[in-house]
């Protein structure tokens, strides 16, 4: 599925009667924002999948926080509500299994000078021939890489590594990952990893890291000239959140995060959208494997949510694999709402914006089997808004049945389930 098309979805009016107003949902058409991309301001900076949308993320932390509060974000992504934090005085505690999603988010949220940035960005395009290329080895880098850009990925990399700077390191790191994906041999339009038919049409490498670094540092920098950061703390880590985690029990005020929908094998491919950055930047790579649903289970009855077990015993009719595989999910899903649930303050709250994705013809209603789960935990679900989707990087169809032509929508709403410890 392409990006453009991923912002398109059809703008009709929604009819009331196409909503499910159960489990507590309120339609909330003020949290839609369509006529404002995701990807603004330094939102902007590198794309990334199924990016939270920012007022969103800014709207809730007025309405459930104040000032120097702390904001927990166990499925950081690219960085959304840190940002948000920093600009609206929340201390801000993040985590991401993904290394780019942390790299990418200490970059939209470290403000820098234009001119340091300018500086910097000349001497990396000043130097560049003096460096020899260095050998680069990963798993199939000839089959995405011509030879030539390969030759100039290697010496760009050497340019911004010798930096002594660590957040001009980290911002340029940043330039040079979106560089990769855009001189490789891949669709740039697409989330997975998907050769292009047609060559690479002859980019210059060098050029594109330019054009790449220039529009990064007008992002960063009239951002934060329209909204001034504060003097807040902004941790941000490589965490698993399914594993135990160093922060504090009952330290939390709010949270406010957007798990991954399902497992990524068959929702969002994040870690086949970060593989070639990753190897480039000499991360490892456990993306895709340690993600929520990535280890089957056997089906268990041990998961607080008869609704659950509905939907997977119709799954289960049609293809017993595929409901083990969604159960598995939603286990980690579990583990992962416990460890959350005991950082929260009492009287704390928790936002958790999901998506109801579809399964062999059957929805899964995430937002109530998520309440489900909170509730379990001595949370009280208040009420779960929902807001139509048009500018989040998501597929809205899919083919469920492999059958050539034949397609199921997948989501056209995102649910904020709001519960207060």
């Amino acid at each position: 599925m392409k990006q453009i098309s991923l912002f398109e979805i059809d703008q009709n009016e929604i009819k009331p009667n196409e909503i499910d107003l159960s489990y507590k949902r309120k339609r909330a058409s003020e949290f839609d924002f369509k006529d404002v991309p995701a990807s603004s301001g330094i939102y902007g900076i590198h794309p990334y999948p199924a990016m939270f949308h920012f007022l969103v993320v800014r709207e809730l932390i007025k309405r459930f926080s104040e000032e120097k509060m702390f904001i927990f974000d166990p499925f950081m992504g690219s960085g959304v509500v840190a940002g948000e934090c920093l600009i609206n005085n929340r201390n801000f505690i993040g985590y991401d299994i993904n290394p780019l999603a942390v790299l990418i988010s200490k970059v939209r949220t470290t403000p820098l000078s234009s001119e340091i940035l300018f500086n910097s960005l000349e001497k990396i395009l000043s130097s560049f021939k003096e460096f020899e290329p260095i050998p680069i080895e990963f798993p199939n880098i000839n089959y995405w890489f011509e030879d030539e850009v390969i030759k100039d990925l290697s010496k760009l990399k050497q340019t911004f590594t010798l930096l002594e700077n660590e957040q001009l390191k980290n911002f340029f790191a940043v330039v040079f990952s979106e560089t990769v994906r855009r001189v490789s041999r891949t669709e740039f339009s697409e989330f997975k990893l998907l050769r292009k038919k047609n060559g690479n049409q002859n980019q210059n490498t060098l050029k594109v890291f330019q054009e790449v670094a220039l529009k990064n540092i007008g992002f960063l920098t009239s951002f934060y000239l329209k909204f001034p950061p504060t003097k807040v703390t902004l941790n941000i880590q490589e965490q698993n959140i399914t594993n135990d985690i160093p922060l504090e029990d009952n330290s939390i005020d709010l949270v406010i995060t957007s798990p991954p929908y399902g497992d990524s094998k068959t929702t969002v491919a994040y870690g086949q959208f970060s593989r070639l950055s990753l190897r480039w930047l000499g991360f490892e790579e456990y993306v895709d494997r340690t993600s929520l649903g990535a280890k089957p289970k056997e089906i268990a009855n041990n998961l607080p949510s008869p609704l659950l077990y509905e939907v997977l015993e119709k799954i289960s009719e049609k293809d017993e694999k595929r409901a083990k595989e969604v159960f598995s999910f939603y286990s980690d899903l579990y583990s992962s709402i416990k460890t959350i649930a005991k950082k929260v303050k009492r009287n704390g709250y928790v936002c958790f914006v999901v998506g109801n994705r579809r399964v062999k013809g059957f929805e899964l209603p995430t937002d109530k089997i998520a309440a489900d789960f909170f509730e379990e935990q001595r949370f009280k679900h208040q009420e779960t808004l929902v807001r139509e989707i048009s500018n989040k990087r998501m597929p809205l169809v899919n083919a469920p049945t492999n059958v050539k032509g034949k397609k199921d929508s997948t989501m056209r709403f995102e649910y904020i389930v709001n519960l207060k410890k």
